[in-house]
């Protein structure tokens, strides 16, 4: 076959490619959204992007629904794999009161400063955190505390800790893992 016979076919796959991208597509934004995994019947997702960000995520391919493509940009704080952002930015709010020590977010592992209570001077608290996977379930987070009394000669003795203070800790992080993961999806969903 002469090359004068694939101009006519370079120009249809031109057409064609050009019709496909979008001239004349009647299909609303919004039809192009996943839906949400927990979204109640009859709601409708909404993809946010904050003013002046690009999406360099999107490729011609995905933009006309050949390819599908992962976004790389990850809500909340950077994390490692085995690490839930909700339950680490949990763990940062419940715990800032104390200060904190040391930090790892790739790891999962926080420790806060030695804490006096206000009306308790004589007594401290240390609280580490260990964020073990991303469910957000109360076996992936394991909280420590350690408890020290500052004895008449004013050293410091290591005494043991009420379950209660360990599972309040623990319960706080996780109650307020949920209230940020609702509001996570609170802001990309509506009905």
């Amino acid at each position: 076959m002469s090359m004068h016979h694939y101009g006519p076919l370079l120009g249809l796959a031109a057409s064609l490619s050009l019709l496909l991208v979008g001239c004349g597509s009647s299909r609303p934004p919004d039809a192009m959204a996943p839906p949400a995994a927990s979204a109640p019947a009859g709601a409708r997702t909404v993809a946010l992007r904050p003013s002046g960000e690009d999406d360099t995520d999107e490729t011609l391919w995905s933009w006309i629904g050949l390819a599908k493509r992962p976004a790389q940009r990850q809500i909340g704080p950077h994390t490692g794999a085995a690490v839930s952002p909700e339950l680490w930015q949990a763990t940062l709010d419940t715990l800032h009161f104390a200060g904190i020590s040391a930090d790892d977010p790739m790891t999962g592992v926080l420790a806060t400063k030695w804490y006096s209570p206000p009306n308790k001077p004589d007594e401290r608290l240390r609280v580490s955190v260990f964020v073990l996977s991303r469910a957000l379930r109360s076996d992936s987070v394991a909280v420590t505390v350690e408890r020290q009394v500052r004895a008449p000669d004013g050293q410091w003795q290591k005494t043991p800790v009420a379950r209660e203070v360990v599972d309040g800790i623990d319960n706080a992080i996780l109650l307020r893992a949920q209230q940020i993961h609702a509001a996570r999806y609170d802001k990309t969903t509506y009905n």
